[in-house]
């Protein structure tokens, strides 16, 4: 029965919201273009992939994403990315998905952006054509980086808004090291531009730092958010003004942020009411896709069913696009005959 049960999720057109592209390189990839630039970045082997991303914290993790940026290199490694993320999606019947791409990264390596947004345009049309799947990208600042560098990232997306696919700007990397106060006067002028808005929040610090996102940022949604539990004024303020959190329990288990032995805070996000979708943020790295994140945790099929909707209501699309992905979904679950949410 539970078997049948999961073969049938995998049926059901899925989205999912937050997934970055450096992160989505599994060790065999690592490997493919360690080789193709003759290992220069200290990975020989798939036993050298594998060790790159063993780590227990959050440090660790910010280490083996560095080192899996270093193996992108050219516009065609990106776009071989593109590829095979959209294959492992494809595989798990999701339909549309929003990537972070580091336009961050490739400031700092003093590179012209445009023919890697080429590459992976180019990419992102064949697997729509090809797959099915529908990709939409999020400019991802490096928060460390700081708020000059976000304004670049901000004007490169401003010239490249004409093309519909770059939907959203956002900030990552070590929220430690990167106070969100800092990236204000950005997010104000990426709102005026029409981007959508999104910040990592509440995974490595506390309640402050998703209030600054949620308030003063003023995000449609928040990455994470873990934290946020620790204060149930912002609890009440998050649902009140649907405030959507991008929950990645496995993410969070391998980075260390959560124990894995008391409740994930998304027990507390439901009994709040607090919207959320589910998604498996750096999936080459952590082992992670969004049909695991499903059973990561005991959700229940109400909570599975609000959760995998959430992902096309919280979508940065149009609310005409968002209703036709909605009206396949319910038709689907119907069809399928998924328990009752």
């Amino acid at each position: 029965m539970e078997r049948e049960l999961r073969r049938k999720l995998r049926l059901l057109p899925k989205a999912e919201l937050h997934v970055h592209l450096e992160g989505s390189l599994d060790p065999a990839l690592l490997l493919e273009l360690a080789r193709r630039h003759d290992c220069a970045f200290g990975v020989a082997t798939l036993a050298d992939a594998r060790r790159l991303y063993s780590f227990h914290d959050f440090p660790g993790f910010l280490q083996a994403i560095i080192g899996a940026c270093r193996h992108l290199v050219t516009p065609d490694d990106y776009a071989l990315a593109v590829r095979e993320l959209t294959r492992r999606l494809a595989a798990q019947g999701i339909v549309y998905a929003e990537v972070f791409v580091s336009i961050g990264v490739l400031h700092w390596r003093k590179v012209e952006v445009a023919p890697y947004w080429e590459a992976i345009e180019s990419a992102r049309r064949q697997a729509q054509e090809q797959r099915g799947v529908r990709l939409a990208w999020i400019a991802d600042c490096v928060r460390q980086f700081g708020s000059e560098a976000a304004q670049r990232v901000l004007d490169e997306c401003i010239r490249l808004m004409s093309n519909y696919s770059l939907v959203g700007i956002g900030i990552g990397g070590d929220e430690v090291k990167g106070s969100a106060e800092w990236f204000i006067e950005v997010f104000r002028r990426a709102r005026a531009a029409g981007l959508g808005l999104t910040a990592h929040a509440g995974e490595t610090c506390g309640a402050a730092s998703v209030w600054t996102a949620a308030r003063d940022l003023a995000v449609h949604r928040i990455g994470h958010g873990l934290r946020a539990v620790e204060d149930h004024n912002l609890l009440q303020y998050l649902a009140e003004h649907d405030i959507c959190l991008d929950v990645c329990q496995i993410s969070n288990r391998k980075t260390g942020v959560w124990n894995g032995i008391t409740p994930h805070s998304v027990v507390d996000f439901d009994k709040w009411r607090i919207k959320y979708s589910l998604a498996s943020d750096d999936p080459g790295i952590f082992g992670s896709s969004l049909l695991k994140e499903l059973y990561a945790f005991p959700l229940d099929w109400p909570a599975r069913h609000r959760a995998l909707r959430q992902g096309f209501l919280a979508s940065f699309l149009p609310d005409s696009e968002k209703a036709a992905y909605l009206a396949a979904f319910d038709a689907a679950w119907r069809q399928l005959q998924l328990p009752n949410p």
